[in-house]
């Protein structure tokens, strides 16, 4: 073997450290041993950690999903043809090289003969009438847990059917049945249901928690990043404009224009009544309201930029507010701004793209030029343009 074969049979140190490469491959070696066909489509499903937009990993974790397509050559990429805001990957197709199998099975330390995956199956036999589909989810999915053997795991799935005999949350589910989990089943939804598909009915919706001021006539929403400035903006004079705080990520759910889905929270008290009902028909009822002005404002980093990307899928008519940007590029220009290593951000991504016309031709080119980021609270409410 010659050297260059020795550093790629070396296990990359970015293996220990990302568990959703790990799952990935994990993925496909059990295709391999099921037979199955050794591809899979991205999506947030299959690779829900690359949809997490409110996390800064989401760029560095494709890199490596990248790096085994060109370093590699582990897998193979097909890309679909998306449209600008969407990200490059969403909806590609990830081919398994099976000549690859060696390597990866020698970097997960997983040989062809699996202990945990043969105890996996021995107990998933004796376990299959306590659900639904008789275990056949979990017998194309088998999860591996750092802290627990293949027994206990398949048993803490188990105890769902008896949990879910009346309403919970899903958050509640995973931390009495999973060890006080609560977010072990954040991703694994769809597999609950599939294993218990007639007690399903009784997860509970978990709300997301919006805070709205209101204003008379839901002309302008207008969705800021963070709270100081959104509280600052309550008592300035936005003329019919609605302030949505955004609470970083919160906003970009795809679930939340649906009824059950979000709770919001109302600050303030000089909105009539009358706009409580006219904020909600806007909100669940967006195709009767097309003419309302929706614009977010956030600081003037890679983050925000891609808070206001994850909206663009929720609120396609939402774009940057100008009269908050203009006057944080004028403070970058002037050497005001932070630079990226600064303030813990030296791992934001750029987004390269928004869909939002503004940002991607003003916004975005300045950062690249001047090498900084300035966040919102740097503009007072007196300094901003209407």
């Amino acid at each position: 073997m010659n050297i260059k074969e020795n550093v790629f049979r070396t296990r990359p140190r970015w293996v220990d450290e990302e568990p959703a490469i790990i799952g990935l491959l994990d993925t496909f070696l059990h295709k391999l041993e099921k037979g199955h066909r050794l591809s899979m489509r991205i999506n947030a499903k299959t690779l829900p950690e690359l949809f997490d937009f409110g996390s800064p990993e989401v760029k560095y974790l494709w890199s490596l999903v990248k790096s085994l397509n060109n370093e590699y050559h582990i897998i193979s990429i097909r890309f679909a043809r998306n449209k600008p805001y969407q990200e490059p990957y969403d909806n590609a197709q990830i081919v398994f090289n099976p000549e690859k199998e060696e390597l990866v099975r020698d970097w997960l330390n997983r040989p062809a003969l699996d202990p945990y995956a043969l105890v996996w199956q021995d107990t998933l036999r004796k376990l299959k009438d306590r659900f639904e589909d008789h275990g056949q989810s979990l017998s194309e999915q088998m999860i591996r847990l750092p802290d627990q053997g293949a027994e206990q795991t398949l048993r803490a799935f188990s105890r769902m059917g008896g949990m879910l005999q009346k309403p919970i949350t899903l958050r509640a589910l995973s931390a009495r049945c999973f060890w006080g989990d609560s977010k072990f089943l954040d991703h694994r939804e769809e597999l609950v249901r599939n294993l218990y598909p007639s007690a399903s009915h009784n997860l509970l919706a978990r709300p997301i928690l919006m805070t709205v001021c209101l204003s008379d006539v839901i002309d302008r929403v207008l969705f800021i990043e963070n709270q100081d400035s959104f509280l600052a903006l309550t008592n300035a004079e936005l003329h019919n404009t609605t302030l949505i705080y955004a609470a970083g990520f919160r906003g970009s759910a795809t679930r939340i224009r649906e009824h059950g889905n979000v709770a919001f929270t109302f600050y303030g008290e000089r909105a009539r009544p009358s706009s409580f009902t006219l904020f909600e028909n806007w909100w669940f009822e967006p195709q009767q309201h097309t003419t309302v002005n929706v614009r977010f404002w956030g600081d003037l980093d890679y983050s925000g930029m891609g808070i206001l990307k994850a909206l663009k899928h929720i609120f396609p008519e939402i774009d940057a507010w100008k009269p908050g940007y203009l006057p944080l590029i004028e403070r970058l220009q002037q050497g005001l701004g932070h630079a990226h290593e600064s303030s813990g951000k030296e791992r934001q991504k750029d987004p390269h793209l928004t869909g939002c016309e503004f940002a991607d031709l003003e916004l975005l080119p300045a950062m690249r030029k001047y090498g900084g980021f300035v966040d919102q609270e740097a503009v007072l409410p007196q300094e901003l343009g209407q």
